[in-house]
């Protein structure tokens, strides 16, 4: 992920389950995107204990932030599961498991998190799926049917968070607990007919919030930064991360 090449300066590197090193362009722009998260209607997320699930340390801060951050300023009980520690991000040999987790703490720090509302599962980068229903019987002890999911998108494009998101419906499910999904690499790899018939919501981020995300954000500096000059999350990437609002799926 980040790499560009010559002759295109929207090229991702995307590794998948099987390690494979694809290179794709983002098929859509920021204005391509616009109609869609401006068409989505407001939400106001329920008060109800909240689970959030991040395939790797940063995701939860990408794609829901702000909600985090709201809720927690609200008092709502929140805890966050880090499914893995996101250690595969770089095939440059060195190990980065402690410092993504301590960006993680940090970030969600940032939001109003404390260490002891995250819990991490230490299940492989990139291997998710092969542990999916590892990661469901991890989950549900974590939940009842008066919690609130939170997790990525089954159709995120990224196997881990596809991997999540599938999890995630299975314990829902089980549990009958509210489900909603986040979004980050849709909005690089997809569409906008892909998310245009679904019933969308948009939570708007006040000042506060949105500044919150920021800093949240920076914390994470081993994806915004690397010796190769192709961060995982080169700056043209987090526009959807920047925005004054967060789009949701409640399903």
């Amino acid at each position: 992920m980040g790499a560009r090449t010559e002759g295109s300066n929207h090229i991702l590197r995307l590794r998948t389950a099987s390690w494979v090193e694809k290179m794709i362009e983002p098929l859509a722009s920021e204005k391509e995107w616009a109609p869609i998260w401006e068409g989505a209607n407001p939400w106001q997320p329920p008060d109800r204990p909240m689970l959030v699930i991040s395939p790797h340390p940063d995701d939860e801060t990408l794609g829901a932030g702000g909600l985090i951050g709201l809720q927690a300023a609200r008092g709502i009980p929140l805890h966050v599961v880090a499914v893995t520690d996101g250690e595969n991000a770089y095939r440059d040999g060195v190990d980065i498991a402690d410092r993504r987790s301590q960006e993680q703490t940090s970030a969600l720090g940032r939001l109003g998190v404390t260490p002891s509302n995250l819990t991490r599962l230490k299940l492989t980068d990139s291997g998710v799926t092969a542990d999916e229903e590892l990661l469901v019987e991890r989950l549900m002890p974590l939940v009842s049917k008066a919690s609130h999911i939170v997790a990525p998108w089954t159709g995120d494009y990224h196997p881990d968070h596809e991997a999540c998101g599938r999890a995630a419906v299975e314990v829902a499910r089980r549990s009958s607990a509210a489900l909603t999904f986040y979004f980050f690499w849709t909005w690089h790899r997809g569409r906008p007919d892909l998310l245009r018939n679904l019933s969308l919501k948009s939570l708007a981020l006040s000042a506060e919030f949105q500044r919150a995300k920021r800093e949240a954000l920076s914390a994470h500096r081993s994806q915004l930064e690397h010796p190769s000059g192709e961060p995982i999350l080169p700056d043209y990437l987090l526009w959807p991360a920047r925005r004054s609002c967060e789009v949701f799926l409640p399903i």
